[in-house]
């Protein structure tokens, strides 16, 4: 072997146990979660700031919106919450813990994005902002060390309550349904399943539904994804007087027999509120086009599609 070969090998050498020396005597030290809590048992989650709040408990198994009153959160929106937050992790070296940090990072208890994360045996309470960057800053509750966190938790995850109720109010897939009844002003028809066919009924018609027909097709579909992202409380005598002679009333049966009604009242041109099974605790706005695909007259229903 060439001398000048067998200096550079030796050369190689010496730089590679040097390296490896130097790691073991100074390692780096690993990142650690954000929340330190064993996050299959957690059972609440806070989050707020100086004007709004949101807690989230799990209630046999579901996540819900503790509010006046469960709601069921949005389950899409609590993966994101535990992928992108709660699973986090950081550099454990702090950014600052000087004089004046957290006023610089704007992590006052006031300013902050507070989320406190409780499992059954203890609570992690941590505070976040964002000064326009793209990854967040926080510091534990109690400490002044400012550290950042790869998340945009401050833009993503503020405690509006339309953020984390769920949307869905009814849900249906084609076959659970049995029969959907419709009464109106102008009529009262039934719509039946048997298999894969649907037929109408009224006091002057009984026919077959054709699977491709426009109002039957439309009317399903709402029913597999109805949505409102706009509630408010029916205590209010306005609404108590408006359900008095609702728009349209519905009596869905799915395939166990269990019914559920719901009745459409009108307030304005093209808005409505929903109520589902006469109870007056929670109404639910809906758009004009909601209402009026069940109150489609017969002729429709007889069509293979179009208007």
């Amino acid at each position: 072997m060439k001398k000048t070969k067998l200096i550079l090998i030796i050369l190689l050498a010496v730089l590679l146990l040097t390296y490896f020396v130097l790691r073991i005597a100074n390692p780096q030290e690993k990142s650690k979660a954000v929340f330190r809590l064993n996050l299959d048992k957690v059972q609440k989650i806070e989050i707020f700031n100086s004007t709004d709040a949101v807690e989230l408990i799990l209630d046999d198994g579901i996540w819900k919106v503790n509010d006046a009153m469960l709601w069921k959160a949005d389950s899409l929106k609590i993966h994101e919450l535990f992928e992108d937050v709660l699973k986090a992790e950081y550099p454990p070296i702090a950014m600052s813990e000087a004089d004046g940090a957290i006023e610089r990072y704007e992590l006052q208890d006031d300013r902050a994005l507070h989320i406190r994360v409780s499992d059954k045996s203890r609570e992690v309470h941590v505070l976040f902002s964002n000064l326009g960057n793209v990854w967040d800053y926080f510091r534990y509750a109690g400490d002044t060390k400012v550290y950042q966190v790869k998340s945009k938790v401050v833009q993503l995850y503020q405690p509006d309550l339309i953020n984390w109720r769920s949307p869905i109010v009814i849900h249906y897939w084609e076959e659970e349904l049995k029969q959907i009844k419709a009464q109106h002003e102008k009529n009262t028809y039934t719509l039946k399943r048997d298999g894969e066919v649907w037929t109408y009924h009224d006091a002057k018609n009984d026919f077959e539904v054709q699977n491709d027909n426009y109002a039957l097709v439309k009317i399903i579909s709402i029913l597999q994804n109805f949505r409102s992202y706009i509630f408010v409380s029916g205590e209010d005598e306005q609404y108590r007087d408006a359900f008095e002679n609702p728009k349209c009333t519905l009596w869905i049966t799915d395939m166990e027999g269990k019914t559920r009604k719901l009745d459409f009242a009108e307030f304005d041109s093209k808005r409505f509120m929903l109520r589902i099974d006469d109870d007056m605790t929670v109404l639910h706005q809906v758009e004009f086009d909601t209402v009026f695909r069940f109150t489609r007259n017969p002729e429709i229903f007889k069509m293979r599609s179009g208007l």
